[in-house]
């Protein structure tokens, strides 16, 4: 199913195209003024750094590697790449897994470098900053791979990017919008946003009770595991209580990337070249 020398080129493509050192200089920037911004606090300055570089360094990364993955993609079908490795000996399936393959690895590789970064900026609590670090490593590869599917639906890059940057700020969002519409009066027009509402946090990943800062400063015990528990969707309170915050990352991460996989697989087999 997964093709190794596939695999090599992508990554290849990604130190070709300077993705990584771009990254890597604007996540060292990024970590320079957190900490100059912690510097200029009263009080907490530790802790202020490591909240705002945490914070900033994470959605540098998501958008860094959604750009690099959707402007690839696209780059490859008007450049007859797609129908060039299609005509070897690799399937369309081989095809959509080595390129999951390769972008969960860099996705990997920037959330270990961020993590990195974030320890060394603060003074984090060292099971808070673990935990931490593999969800930004599932959150980025849930996002490389939705970069994958909207790359290969839609035909523009910048449409592919913005609607997966469109889905990341709505994952982040799903928890502060839920927590309002259930204190929200009640009368026919909030009962419809609502069950909307529910119904979207139920097919989009709860990237809010993910990689929250204050595991950095509290430890995950200390901050009251999920912020947004009571207004989490099934799916998700049943996870976070069965599995606990691990096993709800890490489940989460496996059940949305296959979902991605499916559809993109689904709309890639039936296309025609």
């Amino acid at each position: 199913m997964i093709s190794k020398p596939l695999v090599k080129y992508v990554l290849t493509a990604a130190m070709r195209d300077r993705l990584m050192v771009t990254l890597i200089l604007m996540i060292l920037m990024g970590a320079a003024l957190a900490v100059f911004m912690g510097s200029t606090s009263i009080s907490e300055s530790a802790s202020f750094a490591l909240v705002f570089g945490s914070g900033s360094l994470r959605f540098l990364g998501v958008i860094g590697l959604v750009l690099f993955c959707c402007f690839y993609i696209r780059r490859a079908f008007e450049n007859k790449e797609v129908e060039f490795l299609l005509s070897r000996p690799i399937s369309r399936l081989s095809f959509l897994a080595s390129h999951a393959l390769a972008f969960s690895l860099l996705a990997f590789l920037i959330a270990g470098v961020i993590t990195l970064v974030v320890g060394v900026i603060g003074r984090p609590d060292m099971a808070g900053l673990l935990v931490w670090g593999g969800s930004l490593a599932a959150e980025f590869a849930m996002m490389t791979v939705a970069a994958l599917f909207f790359s290969m639906v839609l035909s523009s890059a910048a449409g592919s990017a913005l609607a997966t940057l469109g889905l990341y700020a709505l994952s982040r969002m799903t928890g502060t919008l839920l927590g309002v519409l259930a204190q929200a009066p009640e009368n026919w027009f909030y009962a419809v946003i609502g069950s909307m509402m529910k119904l979207i946090s139920m097919v989009t990943p709860r990237l809010d009770m993910m990689g929250q800062t204050t595991w950095l400063v509290y430890g995950v015990q200390g901050s009251a595991g999920f912020r947004f528990m009571p207004h989490a969707s099934a799916y998700a309170r049943w996870m976070s209580m069965h599995l606990g915050v691990t096993g709800f990352i890490v489940m989460q991460g496996i059940v949305f990337v296959a979902l991605l996989l499916a559809a993109a697989a689904y709309d890639f087999t039936r296309r025609q070249f």
